[in-house]
């Protein structure tokens, strides 16, 4: 393993499980308790590789964002996975600024090939690392399964 995550560290992360997180998830999106856990287990996927720079989480994985941002507003148990699994006071989910949006949208008005070029080398970026670090089985799942089964408009349709 590379930089500071380790498999006893994604070992350590996949025997996290929450039943309030859960109930949580169940009161919000009309899934199986089953789904549920499972968009836990590849949340806390996600939040492994996540700790290495460049990783970020695109359209595609937007039910693990959900799933994310579920998780922190369990604060005191945010805390604690992040100082436990993560190894860190706190575990920062940072979305794109307004800057970043504007300078974003920018670049695809002014240079929109060299912008593409940009965001699909990002793109490679995280496909390779989840391949590294996470295998074959959750890069099918992450961008061949989910992108489908929990689309924008799929998830729209999942809120209750």
């Amino acid at each position: 393993m590379k930089g500071k995550v380790t498999e006893e560290q994604l070992d350590k992360l996949l025997a996290f499980s929450d039943e309030n997180v859960i109930s949580r998830f169940l009161d919000m999106y009309d899934v199986t308790e089953t789904e549920a856990e499972d968009i836990l287990m590849e949340t806390l996927k996600f939040l492994y590789i996540s700790q290495i720079p460049g990783v970020f989480i695109p359209d595609d994985l937007l039910i693990i964002d959900e799933m994310w941002h579920n998780l922190i507003l369990f604060t005191p148990l945010y805390h604690k996975l992040s100082k436990e699994y993560l190894n860190t006071s706190y575990f920062h989910h940072l979305p794109a600024t307004k800057k970043e949006k504007d300078e974003r949208r920018e670049a695809m008005r002014i240079a929109p090939d060299e912008a593409k070029e940009e965001y699909l080398k990002k793109l490679e970026f995280l496909l390779s690392t989840t391949y590294d670090y996470l295998g074959e089985e959750t890069m099918v799942k992450w961008f061949k399964v989910y992108p489908q089964k929990y689309s924008k408009e799929n998830i729209k349709k999942l809120k209750k």
